[in-house]
């Protein structure tokens, strides 16, 4: 079963002119972007201005034995880089336009940058998924009930600028949420700087709220965009998306399918097709839509509002946060105590998301037959006492 490394690996020998340019090596680029370059580089280059790789060999290794391994930059993706850095295909590989904009003011998590292979004259616009925060966090869920986020607005600024500013077709991409954002900004721009789109890459990727399916913008851009999910995809069966996803092989299973490093894929540059989408995904793909449809845009705002500013008032602002030392797990101990005393009001709508959610998963399951728990409330005084025996 190869892998996208395998794939390098096998080809690092090849230019364009051996093996053209595929999707392969498209979801490669795009996966370099959510290494976190402005931590690894900061002080050293200007992450705005155009940048070969191949002049950042020196810096990375130098720095290689201090990288601090998180949700973000994992072993994986490291090797990813190193895998990219000693092809020849992508040896004259550059990036340039580097932005990563957090900020728990506006609850917006976006980040964004641009890739150009000169020799084939190949650029690409990725929008990163979603990172470490929780404001990143807090902010994917706001999709379910927010027709534009502030990801949104800054992924349509970014487009457009890009556009104006230089000549020629872009590709646009992006994983998980990024995918999202991909979609959003080219459905947003105008026709003209739509023209200049070749090609719209989700991967594994939300899509947009239903309404947005009708909209002009979106009709104009259909037919250049391409999905592609993992066979037991969650993420990317959240909200619409009528463009026919193509389905692939992927290792392990359920969310850990989220990451394209397991994605299978031939050492020619395609995809492995799979049957269909696994029972799961289809089941959670409706469960999704008719969960969001039962629970108004208000509950949802309060629901997500409830869980997260409970966690970051609490200390927890990261998943890096949830571990299980000593400091970490102080803080999960005062989040659980928070959630425990937290009004009735509020535990009610947590109780009736769970059991809605619980029961349209099991209408779109063999499970229907069977009688549906009752979530009258849910048992937070349980988690509080799992969270002390670990004291």
């Amino acid at each position: 079963m190869a892998t996208i490394l395998d794939y390098l690996r096998e080809n690092k020998d090849k230019n364009f002119e051996q093996l053209p340019l595929n999707d392969v090596d498209i979801l490669c680029i795009n996966e370099i972007g959510y290494i976190s370059f402005g931590e690894l580089l900061a002080g050293h280059v200007d992450l705005d201005q155009e940048i070969r790789f191949v002049d950042l060999i020196e810096h990375y290794r130098q720095h290689k034995l201090t990288i601090n391994y998180d949700f973000m930059l994992t072993r994986e993706r490291i090797s990813l880089l190193e895998a990219v850095i000693e092809t020849e295909r992508f040896a004259d590989l550059r990036f340039s336009h580097y932005i990563n904009d957090i900020s728990q003011e506006y609850e917006k998590q976006f980040a964004a940058m641009v890739f150009r292979l000169p020799e084939i004259g190949h650029v690409q616009l990725v929008f990163r998924g979603t990172d470490d925060s929780l404001v990143g966090w807090k902010e994917d869920f706001k999709l379910t009930y927010m027709r534009e986020i502030p990801a949104h607005r800054s992924a349509i600024v970014y487009l457009k600028n890009y556009l104006s500013l230089h000549k020629g077709n872009i590709v646009v991409s992006g994983h998980s949420k990024g995918g999202n954002l991909a979609l959003y900004a080219a459905s947003h721009v105008s026709w003209e700087l739509q023209s200049r789109i070749a090609h719209v890459y989700m991967f594994d990727a939300p899509g947009l709220q239903e309404s947005e399916l009708t909209l002009s913008g979106y009709q104009a851009i259909r037919d250049r965009v391409t999905v592609i999910r993992p066979e037991e995809s969650i993420v990317g069966v959240m909200l619409y998306c009528d463009v026919t996803p193509q389905v692939v092989k992927a290792s392990s299973f359920g969310i850990n399918q989220h990451s394209v490093l397991l994605w299978q894929v031939s050492l020619t540059g395609d995809f492995l097709p799979a049957d269909k989408p696994t029972d799961l995904s289809r089941n959670l793909e409706k469960t999704f839509k008719q969960w969001t449809d039962e629970l108004s845009k208000q509950e949802l705002k309060a629901l997500f509002d409830t869980l997260f500013d409970t966690l970051m008032e609490n200390g927890i602002t990261s998943v890096n946060d949830i571990t299980f030392d000593m400091e970490s797990g102080s803080k999960l101990i005062a989040a659980a105590s928070a959630f425990r005393s937290m009004d009735n009001q509020k535990k009610i709508l947590l109780s009736k998301s769970a059991k809605l959610f619980f029961s349209a998963f099991v209408e779109q399951t063999r499970l229907g037959k069977f009688e549906k728990p009752n979530f009258s409330l849910l048992d937070l005084d349980n988690i509080r006492r799992k969270f002390d025996k670990g004291k």
